[in-house]
């Protein structure tokens, strides 16, 4: 389990992490976001799809849906799948009971990373698939000013014309979102709304009063 507040880069690593295993081992990768999918039937669907499986969006019974994915990984290779915003699923027990019941009964394996705003302490799970999980926790902790700073400037590089964003202004920013809430989104949507004052205003040069 990934867990950690929003915007500090937990679906950023984990789909790094995903596109390096199936670039450099034979293992299959298959990312799902529960905010769209946060149903059983609708989740295990998703992941037939990604597998190659011409399965539809409605109608089949999870039974069936289980036993083609048990059949995939009996016929192909191991698979890891990746849940984000696993704290919106509506089935949470289940589902991990059905996956962690597949990984021990199919030929090949089949991983579970499950990527949370919520700590595990706060993740509902009935006493079966708690046991089953017995999974290894990754915190991600908020961004604090230096390391937001970076990525400003980074996102400088590649956005702004050179010498257009003093370093005031980016200290400014790292500083009053550390303080706030860690979150990079919030610091990169700042920088945005900021140069787009400047271009409206025809400035060559941003200033901390555009903040």
């Amino acid at each position: 389990m990934v867990y950690g507040p929003a915007g500090v880069g937990k679906t950023t690593c984990v789909r790094y992490v995903f596109d390096r295993l199936e670039e450099e081992t034979s293992s299959k990768a298959v990312y799902i976001n529960a905010w769209q999918y946060n149903t059983r039937p609708s989740l295990l669907t998703e992941l037939l799809i990604q597998l190659g499986y011409p399965a539809p969006r409605k109608g089949k019974p999870v039974d069936e849906l289980l036993s083609k994915l048990r059949e995939w990984l009996d016929k192909n290779r191991g698979v890891a799948v990746a849940i984000d915003e696993f704290d919106q699923l509506e089935e949470k027990t289940e589902v991990i009971y059905d996956l962690q019941m597949l990984n021990e009964e199919a030929e090949n394996s089949l991983g579970l990373v499950m990527v949370s705003n919520q700590p595990p302490s706060q993740v509902q799970l009935d006493p079966r698939s708690q046991s089953r999980l017995n999974c290894q926790i990754l915190q991600f902790n908020s961004y604090n000013a230096t390391q937001l700073q970076k990525i400003l400037e980074k996102r400088v590089e590649q956005a702004f014309k050179p010498g257009t964003v003093p370093s005031d202004v980016l200290e400014e920013i790292a500083e009053s979102v550390a303080e706030n809430s860690g979150d990079c989104r919030e610091a990169l949507e700042k920088l945005l709304r900021a140069g787009r004052k400047a271009d409206q205003a025809n400035k060559t040069e941003l200033e901390i009063s555009m903040l």
